[in-house]
């Protein structure tokens, strides 16, 4: 088999990384008491002359209804994870839970962006 690289294509991230997802228990660490997941994404982008990355932190849970508190329980512990891997929080770290039509919109938009840059390179060929 010969490879060879391709030309670059213009996209508008440098690099998107997801992270492993960490589960949340309620009780016990078993199947049965998975209680959310936590996703991590990162997206590194230029701004002028500096390479600076996003970080998304989602929430995904698997009771349809949570309380505020309950709610507010889950990102806590989604800032105590933050902590524990050196995210400090400000402009470039976003945390929602997955009920938030934005957070579940642009998960839709990463997983298509990556579909689209694929797609790309296949035509190219």
């Amino acid at each position: 088999m010969s490879l060879s690289l391709g030309n670059s294509i213009a996209v508008s991230t440098n690099f998107i990384k997801s992270n492993p997802a960490v589960p949340v228990y309620k009780g016990e660490e078993n199947a049965n008491n998975l209680y959310a997941v936590i996703y991590h994404i990162e997206i590194g982008y230029n701004q002028g002359a500096s390479l600076n990355t996003k970080q998304y932190i989602i929430i995904d849970y698997k009771e349809f209804n949570l309380s505020d508190d309950e709610k507010n329980e889950l990102i806590d512990l989604a800032k105590e994870y933050c902590k524990s891997k050196n995210i400090s929080e400000g402009e470039d770290l976003q945390i929602a839970l997955l009920d938030n039509e934005e957070a579940e919109n642009f998960l839709e938009k990463v997983f298509n962006n990556m579909k689209v840059i694929r797609g790309l390179i296949t035509k190219r060929n």
